[in-house]
């Protein structure tokens, strides 16, 4: 009887420590995030397929290469977020397939938030996120336009829009 006791009570003790480890909240990526985060080994499996399947507006694409002198994006995401599951590498993939270092966080500024869309980094508030992912577009360190959630026609044709809205 002590036996069966004392294996029921490590039993109990198991299940309750399982438990509290699956009610702990999950960590994700938060603040600045490099590029290649996306597609390491945890994440690849989530992010890689829209980055290799997606195929954007091939005129669109040439806009951008072409009008997108001193441009930069700043993007900001939650890695638990289906839109910016969806969303984020479509854009990584229009912008290098219009030329740009995706990689090079002078171009593009990728930033994690939690759950609660915030990200505890100076001067992050002051990009009023409400919806993500955000793609917040700057010419000559303005910001000029901003993707929220989801596009209204396509990723490649808001930012056209928005491109086009920059005097030259």
């Amino acid at each position: 009887m002590i036996k069966i006791s004392l294996v029921i009570g490590v039993l109990l003790c198991t299940n309750s420590l399982l438990q509290a480890q699956n009610n702990e909240p999950k960590k994700y990526p938060e603040g600045n995030v490099n590029y290649n985060v996306l597609f390491n080994s945890k994440n690849k499996g989530t992010f890689e397929p829209e980055f290799l399947s997606y195929k954007a507006d091939a005129d669109a694409i040439k806009y951008i290469k072409k009008n997108s002198k001193d441009v930069r994006i700043k993007i900001v995401m939650g890695f638990w977020c289906e839109d910016s599951q969806i969303q984020v590498p479509r854009m990584l993939r229009i912008l290098k397939d219009a030329g740009w270092d995706v990689e090079d966080e002078k171009q593009v500024k990728i930033y994690g938030v939690d759950e609660n869309k915030w990200a505890g980094f100076e001067g992050f508030q002051a990009l009023n996120i409400v919806n993500v992912p955000t793609f917040i577009v700057y010419y000559n360190n303005k910001e000029v336009g901003r993707i929220v959630e989801k596009p209204k026609s396509s990723l490649e044709k808001d930012l056209v829009e928005i491109l086009q809205k920059i005097v030259r």
